[in-house]
């Protein structure tokens, strides 16, 4: 009797700053699982059903910016990596800049060019608002509650979510 076993081959090794993960895709009802090479840094609930193995996407955590607006609509400028492998122009991740629904993405060259013009613009708004008359008599506490914003924003950021938490 001939034997009609498919043969097992070692799967391929996976590439460093990568993992596995469960993918069900197919129509509901009818989903099959495929394991899928997902980057470290992605964030994306993989465990929801896509239709088909090009809808894969991986995104990873945002940083968020909102102004605060009277608007009552304010919508704040998200970044984040993201990567749709199967697309053939979305070879490597990309930053995607997300502003009200509206996503425009960047390779490397161009993220960091957004980046120098953000710090530029960014310097020029603290320009323009240091050139403002004082709007309040700061006490020694509040010097250095900025003095530590300005020059070391993430201690800042662990002393705001410690006052929140108490």
């Amino acid at each position: 009797m001939a034997n009609t076993a498919m043969p097992t081959s070692a799967l391929p090794a996976l590439r460093p700053g990568f993992r596995l993960v469960p993918v069900p895709v197919g129509r509901e009802g009818n989903a099959q699982t495929a394991w899928v090479e997902c980057p470290d840094w992605c964030v994306t609930d993989h465990s929801e059903r896509v239709e088909f193995i090009e809808d894969v996407n991986h995104n990873g955590q945002a940083a968020s910016l909102s102004i605060t607006t009277l608007h009552p609509a304010r919508v704040p400028l998200e970044v984040s990596l993201s990567w749709w492998p199967a697309l053939e122009e979305d070879t490597q991740p990309k930053l995607a800049v997300d502003l009200d629904s509206e996503v425009e993405v960047y390779d490397r060259t161009a993220a960091l060019a957004l980046a120098d013009q953000l710090v530029a613009f960014a310097a020029e708004v603290r320009r323009l608002a240091e050139s403002l008359p004082d709007d309040s008599p700061a006490d020694e506490d509040e010097k250095a509650r900025r003095f530590v914003d300005r020059h070391f924003p993430r201690v800042a950021a662990l002393l705001d979510t410690e006052d929140g938490a108490s």
